[in-house]
Parts: structure tokens; C-alpha cells; sequence
């Protein structure tokens, strides 16, 4: 009887082994290497080689050598030859995967690389936009009346209108009687940034879900219909541009990349890779043929709108750079963040030829006013300050404000200042006198 019961247990434990060997090989196995072995080095904070190994998505995007995997050829990905030692160095660079987790890999790379159904996976093997997590959030109502930050604003350039986003939404209104035009619906989370074209007929609004996607919409300003929607960052948009001419749209995000976009298409035509931490301002030169871009990694980088190539870095920051604008004319660029500085940079000679500690705090947002004279400059302090661009001598300062700003304009005529904050309100200051009056 013993051995009997021996004999049928041995069966079973057969069995189950061959089951298990049949199965079909699936991405969860793959990702629980990849988190055990890689996800140190690969992830969307360090991405070394610029590889993102923390979702399906993300691997399927590959990093700055390619695609990682070539669905259905093992043999011909990279992440094969990588961590096989076909190509070099080894990875991982310490506790190299066995047979058995490499065979792993191989058999779900042979097998098409799907998704399986995975969030941030298609399940066809394919890449893609990472979707939105289908769960169940139960609809809690605040028992006190809440007013969604204004994390963005922005003028029409006649001055007439002026846009305002928040939490899903972009509100249109009037700028002189301050009467709502339109509410544009339909963005997936906070607006973090708004710009209207240079003819005034749209404006794109950006922002997304944190580490899933970065979103533009397009919007006709005169019926307030969306006109289309353009995802490929892989985390928040936090700042937009549009070119001068209007055929361009530049975006940054904390995924490190700095994208043009083709308005008339909708399509991304150039991404734009040397950040080394999360892009927080873009700026286009008032002649449209260069593009800046402030980032955590403490630099400012100048690129080429028409090849797309970094024509220089400026690193006199000492900090992360959380906002940069242009003068008018092109000369000079100013920057600041982290630091609490405002630095000013001539490009012909690219270099700083200006620089003061202007806030208690770090500085979020700041401006030049439409005659280039002016800077405004705004921080964590909660205090703004209006600075003379060609020395920066300090000319004023506002109220000491009730919440953070986190959104500033000047109107078209150089005459209001609008300053959008965390707490809902929106402010209107009258420059000559320093009176503010409240829009929302």
C-alpha cells in the first residue's frame, strides 16, 4: 500500500510539473524578474540607458539603443542579448538571471510578448498609451464647498479672453466683464498648462495622469469643441508651447522628454532626449527657431526647432529650474526655481550676466511683461515681486498672498497681471497702482 500510494503521489507531482511547464508564458512572470533583478537601476526615476522597466508599457517603449523586444524573436531583443551577455556589459550588473528566468523570458518573448492584460498593456504585444486603471472609486462628497486649484492660465493675445485650468476643466472668460464664455470638459485630470494659438482661433490644454500619460487637447476657441487629444508622454505634461507661427506645439514632462507636436496633424514629430530628471518649463524664442527647456536636473537646454539637436546646456542653476521665459527680443533668457534665484542668461554669448536671490522660498513661476522691462516673479513665500529686467532692482511688491500661485499673466497690453492659486482664486492686479480685484 505504500508503495502504491507512493507511485500515485509521484504521478501527481508529475502532473502538476508538466502542467505547469505547458502553461503559457505570461508577462506577470516576466515582470516579477524584471522587479527583482532590474527595476533598481531601470525605473522612471533612475532609467539608466534611458530604459523604464516598472510596466508593460514602459518596456515595450525600449530605451536609447531601441526597442527592447522584438515580439516573437527572442534571439533578435535586446533585453535577450543583455542579459544573455551576447552584448555587453552583462545585465544585471550584479545578481545575473539564471537559465530558468532568462528561459522564462525567452518562452513570453517567442510567445508574441503580450501584455496579458495587464494594466499599462494592450495584450496584443504591441506598444501603445498606457489606459487609464479600470477601478471602482466611490463618489465622496466634501461636506464644505471646494474650489479646484487654478493650476494654469493664460490671455488670448487680443486680451479678450482670458483661460483658466483646473481639475478637469478649462474655463473661457471674459476679460473685461469676467463673464464665463465656455467650460471645456473632458481633460483627464489637473490642467497644468494652457496656451492659446498666435491667431487666438485655439488653445491646446495639457496635463494627464501621473505615471501613466501625458494628454493634449485641442480646443475651438470660438464653440469651445474639442478638436482633438495627443497622448505619448508617459507621465504629466507640466508645461506647453506654441511655436510663433502656430504650426507647432512643444511639451515637457516628468518622464524627461521634451516633444514637438504638429498641430495641423496632431502628430508628434520630434522627441527631444537629455534631460536627466523631470522638464517643468518649455519656451519657444520669439523668432521660433530655438526651443528652451528648464528641468530638476538643475540645467536649461537650448535646442534647434527644425533638427531637433541640443545646441547648448546653461548649468549655472543651483537647483531645479521650475520656470524659464524670453525676453521679446530674443536676447535673454530668464530661469529660476529651486534655488530661489532669478538668473539671466544673454544667448548670444550664453552666458549668466545676471543673478539675485529674490524669494524666501522657491520660485514657481515667473515673466517678462510684453515690453520686456519687466520681470514678476512668484514663490513658495507666497509673495510677488515685480523686478527691472535690466538690472533687477527690485521696482515692487504685491499683497503678501493667501495661498501658493501657481499660474501667472500678463495681459497682451503690459497693464493687469493675473495670478491663478492653489487655493481656487484668481486675482486681477492693476500694475500702475498694486490694487487687485478678485475674477473667481
Amino acid at each position: 500500500m505504500r508503495n502504491s500510494n507512493t507511485f500515485r503521489l509521484a504521478i501527481i507531482l508529475v502532473s502538476i510539473t508538466t502542467a505547469a511547464a505547458q502553461e503559457k508564458p505570461n508577462y506577470k512572470a516576466v515582470d516579477t524578474i524584471l522587479q527583482d533583478k532590474c527595476i533598481a537601476c531601470h525605473n522612471h526615476t533612475t532609467r539608466k540607458g534611458d530604459l523604464n522597466l516598472e510596466d508593460f508599457a514602459a518596456l515595450m517603449n525600449g530605451g536609447k539603443r531601441g526597442a527592447s523586444i522584438v515580439a516573437g524573436k527572442a534571439s533578435e531583443s535586446l533585453l535577450v542579448k543583455y542579459i544573455e551577455g551576447t552584448m555587453q556589459p552583462r545585465m544585471p550588473l550584479g545578481d545575473q538571471l539564471s537559465a530558468g528566468e532568462i528561459k522564462v523570458i525567452r518562452d513570453w518573448i517567442d510567445a508574441g510578448a503580450k501584455g496579458d492584460g495587464v494594466m499599462g498593456g494592450r495584450g496584443d504585444g504591441a506598444r501603445g498609451e498606457v489606459p487609464s486603471p479600470k477601478t471602482s472609486i466611490p463618489d465622496i462628497k466634501p461636506t464644505t464647498p471646494v474650489k479646484a486649484a487654478i493650476s494654469s492660465l493664460a490671455f488670448s493675445p487680443n486680451g479678450t479672453m482670458l483661460a483658466l485650468g483646473s481639475y478637469k476643466e478649462i474655463e473661457l472668460i471674459n476679460a473685461t466683464d469676467r463673464q464665463s464664455i465656455h467650460k471645456l470638459a473632458g481633460a483627464a485630470n489637473q490642467v497644468r498648462a494652457t496656451a492659446f494659438s498666435p491667431d487666438g482661433k485655439l488653445l491646446a490644454a495639457a496635463g494627464g495622469n501621473p505615471s501613466q500619460f501625458g494628454e493634449i487637447k485641442i480646443y475651438n476657441v470660438n464653440d469651445g469643441k474639442e478638436l482633438a487629444t495627443m497622448r505619448g508622454h508617459r507621465d504629466n505634461i507640466f508645461s506647453l508651447a506654441f511655436s510663433p507661427d502656430g504650426k507647432l506645439i512643444a511639451t515637457c514632462s516628468y518622464d524627461k522628454m521634451v516633444k514637438l507636436w504638429d498641430v495641423a496633424s496632431g502628430q508628434e514629430i520630434k522627441n527631444l532626449k537629455d534631460h536627466t530628471d523631470a522638464v517643468f518649463a518649455v519656451a519657444f524664442s520669439p523668432d521660433g527657431k530655438r526651443l528652451a527647456s528648464a528641468a530638476a536636473d538643475r540645467t536649461v537646454k537650448l535646442w534647434d526647432v527644425t533638427t531637433g539637436e541640443r545646441l547648448y546646456t546653461l548649468s549655472d542653476a543651483l537647483d531645479a529650474v521650475n520656470t524659464i521665459a524670453f525676453h521679446p527680443s530674443g536676447k535673454f533668457l530668464a530661469g529660476a526655481g529651486a534655488d530661489r534665484s532669478i538668473h539671466i542668461w544673454e544667448l548670444g554669448d550664453r552666458k549668466r550676466i545676471r543673478s539675485l536671490i529674490a524669494h524666501e522660498d522657491a520660485i514657481n513661476v515667473l515673466a517678462y511683461s510684453p515690453d520686456g522691462k519687466t520681470i514678476v516673479s512668484t514663490g513658495a513665500d507666497k509673495a510677488i515681486k515685480l523686478w527691472n529686467a535690466a538690472d533687477l532692482s527690485e521696482i515692487k511688491v504685491l499683497e503678501m498672498q493667501p495661498d501658493w500661485v501657481l499660474t501667472l499673466a500678463f495681459s497682451p497690453d503690459g497693464k493687469q497681471l493675473v495670478v491663478g492659486r492653489y487655493d481656487g482664486s484668481v486675482v486681477s492686479y492693476d500694475l500702475k497702482t498694486g490694487n487687485g480685484t478678485n475674477i473667481k
